[in-house]
């Protein structure tokens, strides 16, 4: 697993809920817990998916899809291939068969968090929703619910630095082709650990 990286940029785009606060450099207390646990992720990832194969790993926070929400973090993972450099994500997608994980972070709500992460699937493998150990306690009693909509749910103590897995879902098809692939080009562009795909002039 690469664990070279050590901060994650949000992808720039003009948008509305920039307007929101936390959106003019000032981190809120949900961006701090997305970043703890974007940080712990990359580094329990090859412990937590052991069985996976795709163990290269690019990061990107804040992914804009029109018309299914901005996934907190993104994340891509493929299989080194012997030459590894693609000519547009297309090829990469074809070749490299990439699984990409949308998670929703919450503070509190995690309700919301659900309906959220239930979108991501339309332009992501497999969607999650990360909940700090207390508000989990609330959401679990519904576990049920999150298997039947096939949304992942974790949790994370930024205090002890653990993840702890209660459901992660298989990974399945996006139900947009179009959006799956506008998703990891997002990824490629906002991510400093790079996906291997060529940038067009």
């Amino acid at each position: 697993m690469n664990a070279s990286l050590v901060a994650v940029p949000k992808l720039k785009f003009h948008e509305p809920r920039r307007n929101l606060p936390g959106s003019r450099g000032v981190a809120t207390a949900e961006d701090r817990f997305t970043i703890a646990f974007m940080q712990a992720y990359l580094f329990q990832a090859g412990t937590i998916h052991r069985k996976a194969r795709r163990d290269h790993l690019a990061f990107a926070r804040e992914i804009p899809v029109n018309g299914y929400g901005i996934a907190d973090l993104m994340v891509v993972a493929w299989q080194a291939l012997p030459d590894e450099f693609f000519l547009g994500v297309k090829a990469f997608v074809q070749l490299a068969q990439p699984c990409t994980r949308a998670f929703e972070c919450k503070l509190t709500d995690w309700r919301r968090a659900m309906s959220q992460a239930a979108r991501y699937r339309f332009f992501a493998n497999q969607a999650f929703v990360v909940l700090p150990e207390q508000t989990c306690v609330s959401a679990l009693p519904y576990l049920s619910t999150f298997k039947k909509i096939k949304v992942g749910l974790w949790s994370y103590s930024a205090a002890t630095g653990r993840i702890i897995i209660h459901h992660t879902p298989r990974a399945t098809k996006a139900k947009s082709g179009r959006y799956y692939h506008h998703a990891i080009d997002c990824v490629a562009v906002a991510s400093t650990q790079a996906l291997p795909i060529a940038r067009r002039a």
